[in-house]
């Protein structure tokens, strides 16, 4: 049964999902104009800490309701000077309060990721299942358990990413992370133009350091960890990143090992130097020595992360559909002629493949025969342009820097940001220190 009710006896779910009502401005002026076409569903008025009313009647008509569905429009009628407002008055339980809530928010898409996961954990907290929030709401269990999930992340780190305009996909990969305060870190990067090279690192991070315990663990077999190499002779070093295998030296018995946790993620092996007794005309400078390994250990971070570089560029390619690289035609063949009109016009067949999904025989991998893929090409012509234009113009041979580790300014790569870019490509503000030389793993010339 429908009833009006004096708008100053209703009052704000206490537990509303939605914490923020938006603009009110224009169903205000409609309400005005057109009056409620649409009745609000209200509860008996309980408190916030004992969830029951009032024990006298008088005091209990005196508080009133309490809005489960209709907050906007209680609202919009405050404002449009409405004296009262038609309701469906329930006696609904406190868990089928918040459900509803939830459910008719998500329904319109009125909740953003934040709000929907505090709303299921506030169902968890009342004694709900997965499964019975699942059915309440219509959500899946895997949605449902991924919401509530986010919830470990930093409260105000997570309400500031909403605010920036994160994405559900997004917030799918953060979850490859596994240590929740690398996490928190990525967070902070969500929304913007740095989130894929950010969540990248904590990645490759997360993978380099049970490399890095696994050969610390293989070495100290045999070696006994120091600070300094000084004096020693320099037997291998060892990159986290490269997954390498460690093997124990045959003589380990009667020579001493030792290794060093270097910069740049590097962990150098020596052992006593032969020569030491011999004078040190038989041996390198030291000085020089301990350079050259400065210069090869930071040489492989940068190749760490221009790797990095090169694999995000492939990805943003990968993702792009036939549909937008159609609207993007005039670019894709505007670079398409820069690639003809270079050195090397062929794409690598195998990789073209891995691209676009071709399956191509073993002896057809350095020879790419049209014939073989046209079928699939025709389907999305566009898209495996894009892709064959991209992959002429970039390798993962192209980076920004010398042997030495002084900035390159490499035109190729350039061609290929400037291509990404006109794309939609947001370059991370790593690629963009790498591309003007004003990185930290660079050496100025003056150095």
């Amino acid at each position: 049964m429908i009833q009006n009710i004096e708008i100053s006896k209703i009052h704000s779910h206490y537990d509303n999902p939605r914490k923020e009502l938006g603009d009110l401005t224009e169903l205000a002026d409609s309400i005005k104009s057109n009056g409620i076409f649409q009745n609000l569903t209200v509860v008996p008025w309980f408190s916030k800490i004992t969830g029951v009313g009032a024990d006298n009647p008088k005091q209990q008509e005196e508080m009133g309701y309490i809005v489960v569905i209709g907050h906007r429009r209680l609202a919009a009628a405050k404002l449009a000077g409405l004296a009262e407002v038609p309701c469906a008055i329930s006696n609904m339980s406190y868990r089928k309060q918040i459900a509803t809530m939830l459910l008719e928010n998500m329904q319109r898409n009125d909740l953003t990721v934040y709000e929907q996961a505090q709303g299921f954990q506030m169902m968890l907290d009342l004694g709900e299942s997965i499964n019975d929030i699942s059915k309440d709401t219509g959500f899946s269990e895997t949605t449902v358990r991924r919401r509530v999930k986010l919830l470990e992340l930093d409260k105000e780190k997570f309400r500031q990413s909403v605010e920036r305009g994160a994405n559900l996909m997004e917030y799918a990969e953060l979850e490859k992370i596994q240590d929740i305060s690398l996490r928190n870190k990525v967070l902070d990067k969500i929304g913007t133009s740095n989130f894929k090279w950010e969540l990248q690192n904590a990645l490759n991070k997360e993978k380099n350091d049970k490399n890095e315990a696994l050969i610390i663990a293989e070495l100290e077999k045999f070696a006994k960890r120091i600070e300094s190499g000084n004096g020693l002779q320099h037997i291998k070093s060892y990159y986290p990143s490269q997954n390498p295998e460690i093997a124990t030296p045959d003589d380990t018995d009667t020579v001493e090992y030792f290794f060093q946790i270097q910069n740049y993620g590097a962990i150098t092996l020596y052992k006593k130097d032969d020569n030491a007794n011999q004078g040190a005309s038989s041996q390198k400078d030291p000085v020089w020595l301990e350079k050259q390994r400065e210069r090869d250990n930071r040489r492989a971070a940068l190749d760490e992360i221009s790797k990095r570089a090169y694999q995000l560029r492939g990805s943003f390619i990968k993702e792009i559909s036939n549909a937008k690289a159609k609207k993007n035609m005039s670019v894709i063949i505007e670079y398409s002629l820069r690639a003809m009109l270079g050195d090397n016009c062929t794409p690598d067949a195998e990789e073209f493949a891995q691209f676009v999904n071709i399956e191509i025989k073993e002896d057809e991998e350095n020879d790419l025969n049209f014939d073989n893929i046209k079928d699939q090409v025709v389907t999305q012509p566009e898209r495996h342009l894009l892709t064959a234009t991209y992959l002429i113009l970039d390798s993962e041979r192209e980076h920004y820097y010398d042997w030495n580790n002084h900035h390159d300014n490499n035109e190729t790569l350039n061609t290929v940001y400037d291509f990404l870019e006109k794309l939609g490509y947001g370059i991370s503000e790593e690629e963009q220190s790498l591309r003007d030389g004003t990185h930290k793993l660079l050496i100025s010339l003056e150095e």
